[in-house]
């Protein structure tokens, strides 16, 4: 899954109207028009990840690419929270995960705490399905990402905002 990955810190009732929605039409008002409104009107409340969020999400928990987010809180930060679209069958074009503000605020504790060191044994540690070669370029290109997310984790922490995860195919 090399797609591009954002993070966006949102009030419950955007989460709300997100599973209000057929799950056909989720990944539309993500692309249609919350990101449109957030890129342009809150960009403290968005966290572009790249094609990093991949080897991120491998390096906090197991080595895998998993909903089952191992390595908790960490662990959390991509994947972790309710999955509001992707079954891996008919909706496995776009990927949008929620997480409620208890989690934001457990996350962006532990992110405070993340050494580089810490991270880079987590990078060694991902497997053999990560779709890139490891490389030390590789490694620092997602930890500059996961470093730029750190005051997103904590403005939304401090807002008591929901965080959503969003990967499109």
């Amino acid at each position: 899954m090399s797609c591009l990955g954002v993070l966006f810190a949102v009030p419950g009732e955007i989460v709300e109207h997100i599973r209000s929605l057929p799950m056909a039409q989720r990944p539309e008002y993500i692309s249609s028009e919350l990101e449109e409104l957030y890129f342009e009107d809150y960009p403290e409340r968005t966290a572009e990840l790249d094609k990093a969020w991949d080897a991120i999400h491998r390096a906090l928990t197991d080595g895998t690419l998993s909903f089952d987010c191992a390595g908790w809180p960490l662990g959390g930060v991509i994947l972790g929270g309710e999955v509001l679209y992707y079954d891996g069958e008919e909706y496995d074009d776009y990927i949008i995960t929620a997480k409620p503000p208890l989690e934001v605020s457990r996350i962006a504790q532990e992110l405070e705490k993340l050494t580089k060191a810490k991270f880079k044994r987590g990078y060694d540690q991902i497997d053999s399905t990560y779709p890139e070669p490891l490389s030390k370029e590789d490694m620092e290109y997602s930890w500059e990402y996961l470093e730029d997310a750190v005051p997103f984790f904590r403005h939304a922490a401090s807002q008591g905002l929901w965080v959503l995860f969003t990967a499109d195919q």
